[in-house]
């Protein structure tokens, strides 16, 4: 725990004025941690780090709630991870650690410096964490729709039926359910985490990839078969309609995110 509110995290008896001057410390801290922005992220019992607050708010939560248990390393709040705690000693938010991988990418920055950025980071957290609809368990904002986006590039699906798709399942669920509206909303939100694909014409007969020294080629090197989609009836070729497209999802930003933290490179 930060030094000055080492006590709060183990505090029971929440009526103490012990417990209100750590309560308020903490908030202090983490409002000057945020940029001093009066807005900051709550982790009382209920809103569990998935609402911003005013800081006043937050005091009386955590005074009437108490913190969230499962919350004991307030990375959202500023807190740092120490080298010397081991990995199954703390709980991180998954995304959370995602977040800041992506978000410092360059070596040299450890942490953000701009209160725009960190309020910004905070925003982004906050929004992959938010349940995909109140109350849901089992699925946030981001898994679900990592899972749906997995399912559609898995079966081909056209844009048109996954935004049907979407548009089901949307209407299937609560009202004021976070899942995305349409696959151009989706590529947006996943963009965001480098979770995006990359397309590339193939040949039909898996000879080739139009790529590299390829790239503007219109039939394959080796089998001599159309780039373009062709009518088989016909003969016609659809010009700059590919007969076949690889969906390339780089592993490299995977890379960067998987060992951008020292404890999930161990």
């Amino acid at each position: 725990m930060l030094v000055g509110v080492v006590k709060f995290g183990v505090l029971t008896c929440r009526n103490t004025e012990e417990y209100k001057i750590a309560a308020r410390k903490f908030v202090d801290m983490a409002k000057k941690n945020g940029g001093n922005s009066d807005m900051i992220v709550c982790p009382c019992r209920d809103c569990g780090n998935l609402r911003h607050e005013h800081c006043d708010i937050v005091f009386d939560h955590l005074v009437m709630r108490g913190m969230d248990r499962t919350y004991t390393t307030w990375v959202l709040h500023g807190e740092h991870r120490s080298a010397s705690v081991q990995c199954d000693e703390v709980e991180m938010l998954e995304s959370y650690q995602m977040y800041k991988d992506v978000y410092f990418q360059d070596d040299n920055v450890v942490e953000p410096t701009h209160e725009g950025q960190e309020a910004d980071f905070a925003n982004l957290v906050q929004d992959a964490e938010t349940p995909l609809y109140p109350g849901c368990k089992k699925y946030t904002k981001m898994s679900a729709t990592v899972t749906l986006f997995k399912h559609k590039a898995a079966n081909g699906l056209s844009e048109k039926s996954f935004n049907e798709l979407l548009e089901i399942i949307r209407d299937m669920l609560p009202q004021d359910n976070t899942l995305p509206d349409s696959l151009y909303s989706t590529k947006k939100f996943l963009k965001t985490f480098d979770l995006g694909y990359e397309k590339i014409h193939a040949c039909v007969n898996d000879c080739c990839l139009f790529r590299k020294e390829f790239e503007h080629m219109d039939s394959c090197p080796k089998c001599g078969s159309s780039r373009w989609k062709v009518n088989q009836r016909t003969g016609k070729v659809y010009d700059g309609v590919p007969a076949k497209v690889l969906h390339y999802f780089p592993i490299i930003p995977r890379l960067r995110r998987m060992f951008g933290s020292p404890e999930k490179a161990e």
